[in-house]
């Protein structure tokens, strides 16, 4: 099975079964060079430390919670999205972060959920080694989208929206997925509820 290309929406054919659970995680590699003295000066000698969060919306569009690696935003108010906790340094195997989403017990307001990654080290993308975003289902562990944040256009970056599911009957299972995997200005975004509600329809 082929994953969702970039800019393509699509079915989120996940499996129908127990609570429905997909799993959007983030990896990067720790770091382990040797920092030279300008760095140190410029404040970037410490590790690389990247961050999953999501923004949820409902049928209107109005974003109404928001889940992240801090303790206080762990969970959304129906407990069904919920991350994993925070990681500061990417160091072992497999997703040093993620946020799992029970889709069979999710409230009926909740119509879409976007998720986004930020490097809140004094780095950019460039920076960080191997920095790699997937949605995979929870049952089977199938990378249903991925995608690798070492496009040029984000050197300079440190934000990534990365994808959104959203409900749709033209769907079997009832949500869509859309591969955004973009590079964001943050300096022309004042709000990110606001500025990222148009990619959830």
């Amino acid at each position: 099975m082929s994953t969702v290309a970039k800019g393509e929406k699509a079915p989120l054919l996940h499996t129908q079964q127990a609570r429905e659970r997909i799993i959007t995680g983030l990896s990067w590699d720790a770091r382990e060079d040797k920092v030279k003295l300008h760095k140190k000066l410029l404040q970037k000698d410490s590790q690389h430390d990247l961050d999953i969060s999501c923004y949820i919306y409902d049928k209107s569009g109005e974003f109404i919670d928001f889940v992240g690696a801090e303790a206080q935003d762990s969970m959304d108010e129906s407990g069904k999205v919920y991350h994993s906790g925070d990681d500061n340094t990417g160091t072992g195997d497999g997703d040093d972060e993620f946020i799992s989403t029970e889709l069979a017990l999710i409230p009926n307001k909740i119509h879409g959920i976007v998720f986004m990654i930020e490097v809140r080290s004094a780095h950019t993308f460039k920076d960080v080694d191997e920095p790699y975003a997937r949605l995979a289902d929870g049952f089977d562990d199938k990378n249903l989208v991925e995608s690798y944040m070492t496009a040029e256009e984000g050197a300079e970056a440190n934000a990534f929206v990365f994808a959104s599911i959203y409900r749709s009957l033209a769907s079997p299972t009832g949500w869509m997925v859309h591969n955004i995997s973009e590079f964001p200005d943050i300096t022309q975004i004042n709000d990110w509820g606001t500025y990222l509600k148009q990619f959830i329809d």
